[in-house]
């Protein structure tokens, strides 16, 4: 038997806490922590438990551990950005009740939560969260650190573009497109594809 990766969970939020529960469901992975970037005078407190670490920290944790960025928001990219510089290697994570195409692609630093369905030949990117029971349909991707809310209906062939955000229970309609730094709110039906920078 392997030795379990030991995980740092970047954000020390609520969305941090879910982010730990569901990667103690999956085998392999033991979460060691939290790590704070904005706040200090959380550092040495803890949470769940676990110890909260300063960003600075990670250099030193980096040779043992591999972290995920547990910020709900989109501009997760910065705090990803400084815990990379400093040599941490992201985890994957994919709950064991999602259902995953043998032929979609995830990459790093990706979280797919409880009970998310990935169509074939679907592509999620680098640090993108596919919330709990959302649905991407075949053939669409999704781009990094994008964030799809607990319920959203990804038709197939979408693209769905980079730090974009689309809330909770939205559908999107087949074959449209979703563009980077893009909101579609809790609820919204897609019909027509979404420029950049749309608000």
């Amino acid at each position: 038997m392997s030795t379990p990766q030991r995980l740092l969970v970047l954000g020390t939020r609520t969305f941090a806490v879910e982010v730990a529960d569901l990667a103690s469901d999956i085998d392999g992975i033991v979460v060691a922590g939290f790590v704070e970037n904005m706040e200090r005078d959380r550092v040495g407190t803890s949470l769940e438990g676990l110890p909260i670490h300063w960003i600075d920290e990670v250099a030193a944790l980096a040779p043992t551990h591999v972290g995920v960025c547990a910020l709900s928001t989109t501009h997760r990219r910065r705090f990803v950005d400084q815990a990379a510089a400093l040599g941490l290697r992201f985890a994957t994570l994919i709950h064991p009740s999602a259902r995953v195409s043998r032929t979609a692609h995830i990459g790093e630093g990706a979280i797919v939560s409880a009970g998310a369905i990935l169509g074939a030949h679907a592509r999620i990117g680098r640090h993108a969260i596919v919330n709990r029971g959302a649905l991407i349909g075949h053939h669409t991707a999704v781009g990094d650190c994008a964030t799809l809310g607990p319920g959203a209906n990804i038709g197939g062939c979408c693209d769905i573009g980079a730090s974009s955000y689309v809330g909770i229970g939205a559908i999107v309609l087949d074959k449209l497109t979703v563009g980077h730094h893009s909101l579609a709110g809790a609820g919204a039906l897609l019909t027509k594809p979404v420029a950049n920078h749309v608000q």
